[in-house]
């Protein structure tokens, strides 16, 4: 007996999706006469760049729910056994981690952090719990660059954590938003692909056999619950290269841009 296909985006694109979508709110970006981002956050271009990459870390979050994600590689074995039993807690893949009750966890922890501040002589003030929550967030967006070696990507984590925490913008409540976007974000990816998600958990609503004989949207509500709008078609698929291609240009072409 074969055991069942975990669905898995790859965390590359996952971390890269995070990373635009952040570009996307917080830098105006215009290409000719193309209006390719939408300015609402005003930050420093190093203050962008860096919560780009912790929204491209928070892209990865939902994947704590399975020990063999980018995730659970980035701080082996402690991040092997934490991911072994959110997976547990959260009912396995692609539920608890990937619904709006997840959405709420990851938003509440990271407001949580953001809360914590104190005074340093010299540093005026500063926020430990955002750097803390960024370092790591930050370790899984550099760790799903497979080709980058561990001690440099701790090295990044670290430097890019503590400007997280010295260095804090006009907008204050862009890091619980940086997280709430990459989470987000995650859950529409794996909602592109055939497994789909379910918002709802831990309640399942499973589509009726009628529904799921009907052509073209019978996949898109499962017997499990999920939802699913499978224009990527299987994880690893042609359609999801392509778009994680563009995403790359489009990040690129932003940070030259910003």
């Amino acid at each position: 007996m074969t055991s069942p296909k975990v669905e898995f985006m790859m965390g590359g694109h996952h971390a890269m999706s995070g990373a635009a979508a952040w570009l996307a709110i917080t830098t105006p970006v215009t290409v000719g006469s193309m209006n390719l981002g939408f300015g609402v956050l005003h930050m420093e271009r190093w203050e962008t760049l860096a919560g780009a990459i912790v929204c491209a870390g928070a892209a990865l979050l939902p994947d704590a729910d399975h020990h063999k994600a980018t995730i659970a590689r980035s701080l082996p074995p402690i991040s092997n056994m934490v991911t072994r039993m959110i997976g547990k807690v959260a009912g396995g893949h692609r539920n608890g981690t990937h619904s709006i009750l997840g959405i709420l966890f990851f938003i509440f922890i990271a407001w949580l952090a953001d809360s914590w501040s104190t005074e340093v002589d010299q540093l005026g003030v500063v926020y430990p719990g955002a750097a803390l929550f960024a370092i790591l967030l930050i370790s899984f967006a550099v760790k799903s660059v497979k080709f980058m070696p561990p001690l440099l990507c701790w090295v990044i984590a670290l430097a890019a954590g503590a400007f997280v925490g010295m260095n804090a913008p006009d907008e204050r409540a862009w890091f619980p938003l940086a997280v709430t976007v990459g989470v987000i974000v995650h859950i529409v990816g794996d909602m592109l692909t055939i497994g789909g998600c379910n918002l709802l958990w831990p309640i399942k609503i499973g589509a009726p056999r009628w529904f799921r004989k009907l052509p073209v949207i019978g996949d898109c509500w499962k017997a499990n619950g999920r939802v699913a709008l499978p224009i990527l078609a299987e994880t690893g698929s042609k359609a999801e290269w392509i778009l994680a291609s563009l995403l790359t240009s489009y990040v690129a072409v932003a940070i030259i841009l910003t």
